[in-house]
């Protein structure tokens, strides 16, 4: 989370949704509190929003194909964490880890990669680069060197960490219970010890937000719908012949 405050786009984004927030429910708000009253147009406003959600949502959650709608690319909606290799591990041999296949490395269970993984080489590769950069990186700091910023291009006097400059090979696969793991050779091509990196494959939860969205609309709907039932009861009596309360002047 704190990779993620710090990210430059995410203040430009937070004031973002809040002017659209202010500016499209809130103008929406003024309008029918002129005609309904504060409490009566913050139901209304509230129903009708977490309506529009659940509709939306459902869309995110269970993909358009429900309506009948083809050819439209999946999880649209809010992304959470993407299916990706993460390292756990690294040595210049076999180690005990929280998989117990790593210590038998290269014997079996390790295979070398077939055609259905070839693939999985290409998309292991960089997160095995980014991870030794980062180790890189970490190196420096410690030796009192300054690491670039990649934000800030012009920077001088500072040490550039390039994740291509690692080469990975040697790839070898295994599976841990459900789990996909992966082992390769890296080392730094301008010279360097030659280790054996580990990582696992995270599916990810791509649609943890959508669901977020789906059950808090469902949740805010059910508990609003009930108070606009009832206010609506009252204006209906007041307009038939009931008692109306006292005016404090305009809404």
């Amino acid at each position: 989370m704190q990779a993620l405050a710090l990210a430059p786009t995410f203040a430009k984004g937070l004031i973002t949704v809040l002017a659209a927030v202010i500016l499209f429910v809130g103008s929406v708000y003024v309008i029918l509190s002129a005609i309904f009253g504060l409490r009566m147009a913050y139901l209304v406003l509230a129903v009708s929003f977490f309506g529009w959600m659940i509709l939306y949502s459902t869309i995110w959650v269970f993909q358009p194909t429900i309506f009948g709608v083809q050819n439209v690319k999946l999880n649209q909606g809010p992304r959470g964490t993407e299916p990706h290799w993460q390292v756990f591990a690294a040595s210049t041999g076999p180690l005990p880890s929280r998989f117990p296949e790593t210590s038998k490395y290269p014997g079996q269970p390790w295979e070398p990669p077939t055609y259905k993984t070839k693939s999985a080489t290409q998309n292991a590769k960089p997160a095995i680069q980014n991870y030794l950069a980062a180790q890189a990186e970490q190196q420096f700091e410690t030796q009192g060197k300054k690491v670039c910023d990649p934000a800030e291009p012009l920077e001088t006097n500072c040490v550039t960490v390039d994740p291509t400059t690692f080469a990975v090979e040697d790839f070898m696969f295994a599976i841990s219970g459900h789990t996909n793991l992966v082992a390769a050779h890296a080392f730094f091509q301008a010279g360097g010890p030659q280790i054996t990196v580990f990582a696992y494959h995270d599916p990810g939860n791509v649609q943890v937000y959508s669901w977020s969205f789906f059950g808090a609309s469902v949740v805010g709907f059910l508990i609003h719908l009930p108070f606009l039932d009832r206010a609506e009861r009252k204006r209906k009596a007041i307009l038939t012949g009931g008692t109306a309360p006292p005016w404090y002047g305009p809404a």
